[in-house]
């Protein structure tokens, strides 16, 4: 369900993913996801894009509990909760926002989960690719 694994690191990233759903080479999420397949799909590295108008949502829902959100660049980063309105999760996840209006009006956005590690450790799983480095999404972005 969800439309790339990966991490999202710049706006290039982003819009290179945009990109990739609007030639078809990956999927957009068209509807909201169900608790199971939230249970499911959400990760770190899961990445999910959709188009405002097509799935009939503007914004996204994964019930889990969430910091406010900070802005982080050209991104709104989220920190996962313990509760509402508790600390913040050891270990959990960091979700981070991105929308663009395209020039035809479509409004479309990305959702990414990820670990924040502070500083390396042997034992981590190896780096998440990168859309811009990603071999399999060789194209040029229109929207750019």
């Amino acid at each position: 369900m969800e439309t790339y694994y990966g991490r999202v690191r710049t706006p290039h990233d982003a819009i290179k993913l945009f990109e990739a759903c609007r030639q078809g080479i990956l999927p957009r999420v068209l509807r909201r996801l169900s608790e199971q397949e939230r249970r499911r799909a959400i990760r770190p590295g899961s990445v999910f894009v959709w188009d405002e108008r097509e799935a009939g949502m503007r914004r996204w829902t994964d019930g889990m509990p969430w910091s406010p959100s900070r802005v982080s660049g050209s991104f709104l980063t989220y920190r996962e909760l313990e509760g509402k309105g508790r600390g913040e999760k050891a270990g959990g996840l960091i979700k981070q926002s991105f929308s663009i209006t395209t020039s035809a009006g479509q409004h479309l956005h990305l959702i990414s989960y990820y670990h924040h590690h502070a500083r390396p450790q042997a034992d981590l799983p190896l780096p998440l690719p990168l859309p811009t480095t990603d071999p399999r999404l060789k194209i040029r972005p229109a929207l750019m």
